[in-house]
């Protein structure tokens, strides 16, 4: 029999060959197996180094692999496998024993070496591939070409324990493996396998022909396999399974952890938010405080202090006695500052009854151009003191007509079945009407310069609706201004710098006047354009119009 001897991959140089039945080669080493002392021929010929040349080496040398962590004393006293370097530099494979001997009074090392067979050397390596697949921690299952099974380790066993022994199993048709787990209770979890257990081992099949690319994961029973498949040609299939459920369970609690604490981030952002809104409130609030009192205490004093000059004249008789003709117009002008001082507290009434939900409403219905000719007629003083023109329009489903505020009489109080006004009328509060109307009257009033214009309409065109608009060109507003002055307490203008009295409550009121009707405030404007307010109130009709209407009227279509 012959022996192989590999060396490296890139080496052509053929290995020697060595007769099995030849002596055995000797080498007689120092006790320290650090220096050759004597070799038989057998050596020199299996080693390929002259006599000459093996006595100037060290035993190391002779060593294929010296990096091995073990002293080359041990690799030739273990009396195993050892792999040492021919001259050429090939691998050759052979056995080894050793033991002690004393040569001339000195103690020496004598090792035997025996070429070992290709036999010899296949069943060593099987040997050793067997084990590490037995030890290998994934579960292994091989199949051969005609899908009979060829091997199962230890680490598929532990995953499938009701498996019988390999011993039993090997040359079993694939199908008859697939069989054994489907009738394990909780094994399978395709629903196929129990109702078409046919149709589930022709599915089990194509995936043993034509496996997935690739590692994937698969549910078991109680855990999860990640598994990977092959089909090698010439071989068959191999599949290596690993049970990754802690692993699993792991990512599972990590993952729930980080949203657990994505949640508690969110929720302390949140709070923050919160905080910083509060705190932000707070300091408006307190600011809008401030500014409501520095504004009240000027529009307060000022009725006050006229109330008490003109008063405290009058009763000191400053100018004789009170008969004087001097004394006439002080009791107007006590009265105006003692009206006005009325109304601002009436307006910080009404808004606190508001916001308690204590604000009720009185509705009747009214005709809407008689509101607009009377609330223009109220604040007709205003508007010749301010050199402004107030305009009056009706716009009804057959155009605009316009009123004249002289000749046009209003219509207020109980409206008779015998008025032809039906179509103009609205339904809502009366004093808040007026009010609201007033309110925008008085700011276009204020705002608008001398020689410029306030249309006031009333739009009963839409049978849904109807609508009072308070257009002006006066010095308008930016959308940041629009919002401030819809604000309680607030006003755009600086009250210290303003030539214009007020409590920075008349839009508010207005605002929440017409949402209490179920309507709502419009507001347009441009700054140096003028402004646009419109008051829309929805329209109620059908039998809600005849039960609120007096008796003996009806709503009537446009």
């Amino acid at each position: 029999m012959s022996v192989e001897i590999k060396g490296a991959v890139d080496s052509l140089v053929p290995a020697p060959e060595f007769d099995d039945k030849n002596e055995a080669a000797v080498l007689i080493l120092s006790k320290d197996a650090l220096s050759l002392v004597e070799m038989n021929a057998r050596a020199v010929s299996m080693l390929g180094y002259t006599k000459q040349e093996l006595q100037t080496l060290a035993p190391s040398d002779l060593l294929f692999d010296r990096s091995l962590n073990r002293s080359p004393e041990m690799s030739f006293i273990r009396g195993d496998s050892l792999i040492l370097r021919h001259a050429n530099g090939q691998k050759i494979f052979c056995k080894s024993s050793s033991g002690a001997i004393v040569i001339a009074g000195k103690s020496r090392l004598v090792v035997t070496l025996s070429p070992e067979t290709k036999k010899e050397r296949n069943a060593r390596i099987d040997a050793l591939l067997h084990l590490a697949v037995e030890q290998m921690p994934d579960a292994m299952i091989v199949y051969d070409m005609d899908d009979r099974l060829l091997y199962f380790n230890q680490a598929y066993r532990q995953i499938f324990p009701y498996m019988p022994p390999l011993e039993e199993l090997v040359g079993k048709h694939f199908f008859d493996i697939i069989r054994i787990t489907m009738k394990a209770p909780g094994v399978v979890m395709d629903p196929l396998c129990y109702s078409d257990p046919e149709a589930y081992l022709a599915k089990r099949l194509e995936r043993l022909h034509h496996p997935s690319t690739g590692m994937f994961e698969q549910p078991s029973a109680g855990g999860w396999h990640l598994i990977h498949e092959q089909r090698i040609p010439g071989v068959g299939f191999v599949s290596l399974r690993r049970d990754i459920t802690r692993d699993k369970q792991l990512h599972d609690e990590m993952t729930a952890a980080n949203h657990r604490l994505e949640e508690a981030a969110g929720a302390m952002e949140k709070a923050h938010a919160e905080a910083v809104s509060a705190r932000i409130s707070a300091e408006q609030a307190n600011r809008a405080k401030s500014e409501f009192l520095a504004m009240m205490s000027h529009e307060l004093r000022t009725p006050l202090n006229a109330i008490i000059g003109f008063s405290s004249v009058m009763q000191q008789e400053i100018f004789g006695p009170v008969g004087n003709t001097r004394y006439q117009e002080y009791p107007a002008m006590i009265n105006d500052s003692g009206s006005h001082l009325l109304a601002i507290i009436n307006d910080i009434l009404d808004l606190a009854k508001i916001e308690a939900g204590k604000m009720e409403l009185d509705r009747q219905w009214m005709d809407g151009n008689g509101l607009i000719i009377e609330c223009a007629r109220l604040m007709s003083g205003l508007a010749l003191s301010r050199e402004v023109t107030i305009e009056l329009y009706s716009v009804g489903p057959e155009g605009t007509v316009m009123l004249d505020i002289d000749k046009d009489i209003p219509v207020s109080g109980q409206i008779s079945s015998g008025d032809q006004v039906s179509g103009k009328l609205f339904y809502a509060d009366a004093r808040m009407s007026k009010q609201m109307v007033v309110n925008l009257l008085s700011n276009a009033c204020k705002f608008t310069p001398a020689s410029g214009t306030i249309r006031l309409s009333y739009d009963w065109s839409d049978a849904r609706s109807r609508e009072i608009r308070v257009e002006d060109t006066g010095i308008g507003m930016s959308p940041a201004d629009i919002a401030l002055a819809l604000q309680p307490f607030r006003q755009v203008a600086d009250v210290s710098v303003t030539t214009e009295s007020g409590t920075g409550l008349g839009l508010p009121l207005v605002k929440s006047f017409v949402e209490m009707h179920g309507g709502q405030l419009e507001i347009d404007s441009k700054l140096g354009e003028g402004t646009t307010a419109r008051l829309q109130f929805p329209f109620v009709a059908g039998s809600d119009a005849r039960k609120t209407l007096p008796e003996g009227r009806s709503a009537g279509t446009e």
